[in-house]
């Protein structure tokens, strides 16, 4: 645990921390200095014919006060430390989850790692906001009560601070009692309950906690009052020792309950260890804490590529058998034939977004499902015209960003020029009003801005899907050409739509059926 949270909680604000724990500290002590004003203000108002003790009551309002300004200072401060632990654990979990390869978490994973990540939230901001303020005043209250008692009585003084010491032995005996090295975490909690709603409710995880608790509450009422009547039993002068001893009593539950309390958010965090120990193991983080390379595979330095012997069954189904084929890196791939579903099938297997049932999809000798999902996303580039994004206004983004160097690439400054005309026309007097952004472009359009938008990220393999409706690239030689320059120099998978003139390209992809075969493209 102490890894993951080392690697989890790092608080940005030291100055926040400070300010908290000395905000802390200062409302313990002002809290202990009140607690005994309760000794003479009980006996007063329990000894028949006294007067009402107004003096010792104002006093005690007026430390009441400054306590409640102290605490109205510290819990902001607590919320703002707990939301910056959750912000970091969220993304400290995104990093990693980010740097795995591709769907290593799987559904029942990711499901766990939701669920563990959830108590995470949970406890960790729990720890600024709720958990150190018992823990600082379980020290300092029950000290000031003790040292202010020293000016009083000597002898009472000293009683309560016997009684601490027996008290702090009790209180780690219970804490082990209740942070068990065997204690389930919070998503193996929940299987395991709604697995019982249909059982027997003896020996359910609520009854034996709460059991727990009750019999840490009866010790400690018992300790306190034991603590009380001693103090008022070497207190004894004039026939008080009755009103004495419940103020005593009532003082000594006051100043010891922030232990109990401490005690049992402590245990609450403690057990939440295996929380924080599966996360780290989900995300493949050493317990030693030392720094580990990143788990996902590398981008290899060719993009050759092999369907190894290839097989892909959905639901009982073939949809591939057996594909094998080689293809070298910086060509350009036309698949053709039927159905376009396996064609795109082949695409998603080559980026790593379909996980074979059989066999192996490889990019430069590496598995391309060991590929990190942000490795895949910086260099290989999916080219799809009906994507909503395609708008006018993104397309006014790209002129704005496109890279100059570029420019000189077969069909870019065409399709460029092509883009700045279509934003810099009025769209009242071209489009009518009811057409959305997406329908203010053209098909042609479309293609363009899909192209450009993958040229100027400069993958290194590009993936175009024209499977919708008939290849652009036959009909419009200015695509064409543009198609030309992004598959310039990089490995290109064209999937092709029905009909049309195949554009110049290295290799073929035959599909038929649930087979797919390679061959050398022939010229013309």
């Amino acid at each position: 645990m102490r890894a993951v949270l080392a690697r989890f909680l790092q608080i940005s604000g030291r100055r926040k921390l400070t300010s908290l724990c000395l905000f802390l500290l200062l409302g313990a002590v002002v809290q202990g200095v009140a607690f005994t004003f309760v000794v003479p203000i009980t006996t007063d108002l329990l000894t028949p014919g006294a007067a009402a003790p107004w003096g010792w009551i104002a006093v005690l309002a007026a430390v009441s006060l400054v306590y409640a300004v102290l605490h109205h200072r510290s819990v902001p401060l607590g919320n703002e430390l707990g939301a910056e632990l959750v912000t970091t654990l969220h993304r400290k979990v995104a990093e990693h989850t980010a740097a795995l390869p591709n769907r290593s978490l799987g559904v029942d994973r990711s499901d766990r790692l939701a669920a563990l990540d959830g108590t995470a939230v949970v406890v960790l901001m729990g720890l600024p906001a709720h958990v150190m303020r018992p823990v600082v005043a379980a020290v300092a209250t029950p000290l000031t009560v003790i040292v202010v008692s020293a000016f009083v009585n000597l002898r009472i003084a000293l009683t309560l601070a016997a009684g601490l010491i027996v008290l702090a032995l009790c209180s780690f005996l219970v804490f082990r009692l209740l942070s068990r090295s065997d204690e389930p975490d919070g998503a193996e909690w929940l299987r395991r309950s709604y697995e019982q709603r249909g059982a027997s409710r003896s020996g359910g995880f609520l009854p034996t906690a709460t059991g727990e608790v009750l019999l840490w509450r009866a010790v400690e009422l018992a300790a306190c009052a034991a603590v009380g009547a001693c103090a008022a039993a070497v207190s004894s002068e004039d026939g008080l020792s009755g009103t004495r001893g419940v103020a005593l009593i009532v003082l000594s539950v006051l100043a010891y309950r922030p232990v109990m309390e401490a005690v049992l958010l402590i245990s609450t965090v403690m057990n939440a260890r295996q929380v924080m120990a599966t996360i780290g193991r989900l995300l493949d983080i050493d317990e030693s804490g030392a720094q580990e390379a990143l788990p996902g595979a590398d981008w290899p330095d060719s993009t050759d590529l092999v369907f190894d012997d290839v097989s892909l069954r959905v639901e009982g189904t073939t949809v591939l058998d057996s594909v094998s084929f080689e293809i070298p890196g910086g060509t350009t791939t036309v698949l053709v034939g039927t159905p376009d579903g396996t064609r795109l099938l082949l695409g998603d297997l080559l980026t790593g977004d379909v996980v074979p049932t059989s066999g192996q999809v490889r990019l430069g000798g590496v598995d391309v499902t060991t590929l990190a999902p942000s490795v895949v996303e910086q260099h290989i580039a999916r080219v799809c015209p009906q994507d909503p994004e395609h708008t006018r206004e993104e397309a006014s983004r790209l002129l704005d960003s496109f890279p100059d160097r570029l420019a000189d690439r077969p069909g870019v400054q065409d399709g460029l020029n092509r883009l700045r005309a279509v934003v810099a026309a009025d769209d009242t007097a071209s489009e009518p009003r009811t057409a959305t952004p997406a329908e203010s472009l053209s098909s042609q359009d479309r293609w363009r801005l899909a192209l450009l938008r993958a040229l100027s990220g400069e993958p290194s393999l590009v993936v175009v899907d024209a499977t919708a409706g008939t290849d652009p690239f036959g009909a419009d030689p200015r695509l064409a050409a543009l198609f030309a320059g992004l598959s310039q120099d990089r490995t290109c998978w064209l999937l092709t739509g029905i009909g049309g003139e195949l554009p110049s390209c290295d290799r073929l992809v035959e599909v038929s059926g649930s087979r797919a075969t390679a061959r050398t493209a022939v010229p013309g």
